[in-house]
């Protein structure tokens, strides 16, 4: 049986003698047409097939130009590689570059890279670019981050701190912010020998709260740690907890003058932080509710809570009761606190937080209730554990809280306490009667 040959529809040739390629045109039996490539190549026939005839055109173009300059290879482009090529100049253009640069660029890139992934090795830049960042320098950020401790109510004994702290650094390191180091923080804190290892934490922990604060303000990196968080903190030796005994702090209530005793009340028997009784009023007294109210912006953790107002501490208080606007008026009171201690003859003289330390030893003998006491406090359970806690038995605490005051007992100086207070609060008063010339009455 003879075998049916394809039909030929056309022939079409490119080139001329050796160098000619034939392009027959193939209609198949399932109705598509084929393009079929003949020519002679090292003495051999050569045939290639395709189902585009543009195609067949330019492959049989390359081919001439190969064999008419003696060109060895079959490697010739086909119609996709021609459109590939295209889009990748294009891409190239719309950046600004010749393909040939964009691939030198690559390369380059590629090299640097190693075997990082070029994408992530770009986001990683585009996240710490320095020049993104507002630009401020050390003692910039320092006096912007202590007047926003003044502006948001912090005590001027806190603010104060902060500002010897930060002049302490500030003073040894210069530069912007955001060139510091970790490394850069802790040469400086190893090299503070006048300090203890607590005064060292707590002048870390300034900086670490300025950094914190310049990265609020955009001047650091905001989806990073600073550097000052990284810094290493130093380990303080175990202190021992003081407290007082029923009849220290009786002795020392007694011998108080008016200014200072609410001071001294509110610290023994509410436990409340010296920082946060000079940020309370009067006010904040809730008497016939039987508590004290500190509010989010006057606590240390800026968390609401009330803490119980004992009969014993309203007994103390009593003579202030009606009063309004702040309870503490003095500014410094630590050297006043030392000369109630040796005026009541306390072995030792005051003794550093033991108010607080006392109060919270008592209350939880009293409860035997650490969580209920923590709250009260504004503490953690475990940092009362570790921190605060004094084994006492149950009848000190009860003597603890049974502190009076004596019968018929005045607080020392009360009416001129008052006077003061209310001279503070209203301001210097021109005293009609004074010849504002010569400062004597007519």
């Amino acid at each position: 049986m003879t075998r049916k040959r394809k039909r030929r529809s056309s022939v079409v040739e490119i080139g001329n003698g050796p160098a000619r390629v034939k392009i027959y045109t193939v209609h198949r039996k399932d109705g598509y047409p084929m393009f079929s490539l003949y020519w002679k190549e090292g003495g051999q026939r050569k045939t290639r097939h395709l189902a585009c005839m543009d195609e067949a055109r330019l492959i049989a173009q390359q081919i001439t130009v190969r064999l008419t300059n003696g060109w060895s290879g079959n490697d010739e482009a086909t119609k996709r590689d021609i459109e590939l090529l295209r889009h990748c100049e294009r891409t190239a253009i719309g950046f600004g570059v010749t393909l040939a640069a964009a691939i030198d660029e690559w390369a380059s890139a590629r090299r640097a890279a190693g075997e990082i992934a070029i994408s992530d090795a770009v986001r990683f830049y585009q996240a710490n670019r320095k020049d993104l960042l507002i630009t401020r320098t050390l003692a910039q950020v320092a006096e912007e981050f202590i007047e926003s401790r003044r502006a948001g109510g912090n005590s001027e004994i806190h603010v104060r701190n902060c500002r010897d702290y930060l002049g302490r650094f500030t003073g040894q390191m210069k530069g912007n912010i955001a060139d510091v180091t970790t490394a850069d923080i802790n040469r400086f804190l190893q090299k503070q020998e006048t300090l203890g290892p607590v005064s060292r934490n707590s002048l870390r922990g300034t900086i670490v709260s300025m950094f914190r604060f310049a990265k609020r303000q955009g001047y650091l990196h905001p989806d990073r740690d600073t550097v000052a968080d990284m810094t290493e903190s130093f380990k303080a030796p175990e202190t021992e907890i003081t407290i007082f005994t029923p009849d220290e702090m009786a002795k020392m209530l007694v011998a108080s003058h008016a200014r200072l005793l609410p001071l001294l009340a509110i610290g023994a028997f509410a436990g409340i932080r010296t920082a946060e009784i000079r940020r309370l009023h009067w006010e904040d007294i809730k008497w016939d509710r039987g508590h004290i109210e500190i509010a989010g912006r006057k606590a240390k953790t800026a968390s609401r809570r009330l803490v119980p107002l004992s009969d014993n501490l309203k007994a103390w208080l009593a003579p202030w009761r009606g009063e309004t606007g702040p309870i503490i008026t003095s500014s410094d009171v630590s050297g006043a606190l030392n000369d109630v201690a040796v005026k009541a003859g306390i072995p030792g003289g005051w003794r550093r937080n033991a108010m607080r330390h006392s109060y919270i030893s008592y209350r939880i003998a009293k409860t035997g209730d650490v969580p209920r006491t923590a709250l009260e406090a504004g503490n953690s359970p475990e940092m009362i554990f570790r921190h605060y806690r004094e084994v006492v038995d149950a009848p000190s605490a009860e003597e603890w809280f049974a502190i009076t005051p004596p019968d018929g007992w005045q607080p020392s100086d009360l009416k001129r306490s008052i006077r003061e207070r209310l001279q503070r609060l209203s301001g210097p008063q021109e005293n009609p009667c004074v010849d504002s010339a010569n400062g004597v009455q007519p």
